[in-house]
């Protein structure tokens, strides 16, 4: 397994004492140091992130269909089981709960980037788009959207997360089915909650 380094960053520009060396406060007086806890620092543990084709938008081919609009930044895309032999092909997760093998989804990070794919693919279906490129986090912290109208919970820290069939995270159940897991949540997100919000994550499931 990979080595995952350990990120320790600061929020600096909010912290007098680190762009001036010197210690807050005394009345006349200046003490040479940084302050040690200045703001809220984020360590972080390095995470892991894949390109993948969103073919999230209908996307055959038919006449001059235009190509559709990928997932935006955020939104929990799966692998596209009928049409990718090769495991590059993902769309936004459309099933409630659905169980899906660890890196074989995740949270798009960078979405609508150029592609040297080529312009569409031959499918069971007819012609497909080869769509555009978005970046995928498959592991680690993240920001996602995340409600909680389905099993109508509130969700706090620790919680566990699953696909809520449009694209977002929701709350697991008390006994979730094997592979539905997808994450733990890292903050609250208050119960009736219809328009997702972006919440922190730690992506990987069981």
């Amino acid at each position: 397994m990979a080595l995952r380094r350990l990120y320790n960053t600061t929020t600096g520009t909010g912290n007098p004492s680190y762009l001036t060396g010197l210690q807050p406060g005394g009345a006349g007086v200046q003490v040479a140091g940084i302050s040690t806890n200045p703001m809220i620092s984020a360590p972080r543990v390095e995470e892991v992130t894949m390109e993948v084709l969103d073919v999230t938008a209908p996307t055959l081919i038919v006449g001059s269909t235009p190509l559709g609009t990928p997932a935006p930044a955020g939104k929990l895309l799966v692998m596209d089981y009928g049409q990718s032999i090769g495991g590059a092909k993902w769309k936004l997760a459309s099933v409630i709960q659905q169980p899906v093998g660890r890196g074989q989804y995740g949270i798009v990070t960078a979405a609508g980037n150029a592609t040297e794919a080529g312009p569409a693919f031959g499918t069971s279906s007819g012609n497909e788009s080869s769509g555009s490129k978005a970046l995928v986090q498959i592991d680690g912290p993240v920001l996602a959207f995340v409600n909680t109208t389905v099993n109508a919970t509130a969700i706090s820290a620790g919680m566990n997360l699953a696909s809520d069939g449009a694209g977002n995270l929701t709350y697991a159940g008390a006994s979730p089915a094997a592979g539905t897991v997808l994450a733990r949540a890292l903050g609250p997100v208050l119960v009736s909650v219809s328009v997702p919000v972006l919440t922190n994550v730690y992506l990987g499931g069981y």
